[in-house]
């Protein structure tokens, strides 16, 4: 668009002297200065809404004769999601592969006192995600809550991962919420209800070493936005989650490829910082409230709040603060090897690093992601 040119007449100042009326000529603003500000702002919205968190503190909206299903319930933020649903009075159903887990979930929910179900369902399994729903609804009677948490982590450089990487990401962070989503909006529709996906600040920013997650997760937070836009006429609501470093646990379930032990370190490290990481209850409790409360878009963290924000203002220096991170990450090895982290948790590094991630090792234990007993 062209600017309007402003009037050059000149006008009279107090001293006589002339002086050309206009708009004050200013600098073009330096993405530095931009983020500088957005940093700021990002920390303000942080305090204001802890702050919020407080004031509301117990007048969470109650849940008593509603119902959720959520998958990928059986541990870490599912789990406690499913623990934060039935705390407030909802009945749940959780999913999720591997039976033992999905039993164990039950037992930890009923003896909470949280009328709970279980399901065994491989959600890569186009028939078993669009069953679920519907198992779902025979268990509970409605739905008033479906929540799309499943998903999958896979640690390495790009050159060690294969298209079947990038397959087992999207399938599981794609086509299952997609195949949920829509078998969902019926029962959903005659509740009134709402769809609720987990998305990630990895789905904003791609982060070196997270490939496959990353554009899984892109495609996650697409879904969610573009069906919040259409479903909107039909009475369903949508809720767009994006967390950022959260301490579920979650680097024993990933899978690391190239050189583990490294992977491992760097990876277990980020997410279990308690001052760039937030703790799982804490997670959860925001997440159920937002969608209680209907609102249509919730970022967890003030890091995370000020990744998108420095994004928007200035993608290039963002790109090359990425750059800098990849640089300094583990290389790719001539002979890659490809481990579970809880089989990747050895060496000097790892024991090292134990004591400032305590926190997310005790979460582990909390939120179910060891292996049962009878699978170690």
């Amino acid at each position: 668009m062209t600017r309007e040119r402003t009037s050059s007449i000149p006008t009279p100042t107090r001293a006589g002297r002339r002086r050309r009326a206009g708009p004050a000529r200013r600098g073009p603003a330096h993405p530095l200065r931009a983020v500088a500000l957005g940093a700021a702002a990002a920390a303000l919205a942080g305090g204001t809404a802890l702050a919020g968190r407080r004031a509301r503190s117990g007048h969470e909206p109650g849940l008593v004769g509603r119902t959720a299903l959520i998958t990928g319930g059986s541990r870490g933020l599912g789990l406690q999601l499913a623990r934060e649903f039935g705390a407030r009075g909802a009945s749940v159903v959780v999913c999720a592969r591997d039976v033992e887990e999905v039993d164990r979930a039950v037992e930890d929910l009923r003896g909470r006192g949280v009328t709970a179900h279980g399901e065994r369902c491989d959600l890569t399994d186009p028939e078993q995600a669009r069953a679920l729903v519907g198992r779902a609804v025979e268990h509970l009677g409605r739905l008033d809550f479906v929540v799309n948490n499943a998903g999958i982590i896979q640690v390495g450089p790009y050159e060690v991962f294969s298209e079947r990487h990038f397959r087992e990401a999207m399938d599981t962070m794609f086509w299952a919420p997609l195949r949920v989503s829509l078998a969902a909006l019926e029962p959903l529709r005659h509740s009134g209800g709402r769809l609720v996906t987990i998305t990630s600040i990895g789905g904003h920013l791609s982060v070196p070493h997270l490939l496959p997650y990353s554009c899984a997760k892109f495609a996650e937070v697409a879904l969610s936005e573009g069906l919040a836009a259409e479903v909107a006429r039909t009475g369903v609501g949508v809720t767009t989650v994006v967390p950022g470093l959260m301490r579920t646990g979650s680097h024993r379930a990933a899978v690391f490829v190239g050189r583990p032990e490294r992977e491992y370190a760097w990876f277990s490290l980020g997410a279990g910082l308690p001052l760039v990481s937030v703790g799982a209850e804490r997670a959860a409790a925001r997440i159920v409230e937002a969608a209680a409360r209907g609102r249509g878009h919730v970022v967890l963290t003030p890091l995370a709040r000020l990744v998108v924000l420095a994004r928007g203002i200035s993608p290039a220096f963002v790109q090359g603060v990425t750059r800098l991170m990849a640089a300094v990450l583990p290389a790719a090895p001539a002979h890659p090897e490809e481990r579970k982290g809880a089989q990747a948790d050895h060496g000097a590094l790892n024991t090292l690093i134990k004591a400032p991630t305590v926190l997310n090792e005790r979460a582990r234990r909390r939120l179910h992601q060891d292996r049962p007993a009878s699978r170690r």
